[in-house]
């Protein structure tokens, strides 16, 4: 198991190290696509964060009230009706 760390500012944002345990066989893939591109494994593993997230489709905020009335009950107008008056 092999350990490095990159370090990253995310989108403008402060600066953030990031340490990345990885299996040897796979630093050693890491470290030659580094040499062919003639960088080294951290800045490209920075390159891959990045681009990896820049590629993430954004979920939608989904609101909590979204779908209120649709539960398929007919009768819960009457029933909180019947629950206030017995409160009364």
């Amino acid at each position: 198991m092999a350990i490095f760390i990159i370090s990253i500012a995310l989108f403008g944002f402060i600066m953030t190290t990031i340490k990345i345990q990885a299996e040897d066989e796979i630093l050693a893939v890491l470290k030659q696509i580094a040499k062919s591109k003639l960088t080294t494994v951290e800045a490209l593993a920075k390159e891959t964060l990045l681009n990896y997230l820049q590629i993430q489709p954004s979920k939608s905020k989904t609101y909590s009230f979204i779908g209120i009335g649709h539960s398929g009950k007919t009768n819960i107008l009457k029933q909180v009706e019947a629950t206030l008056n017995e409160t009364k």
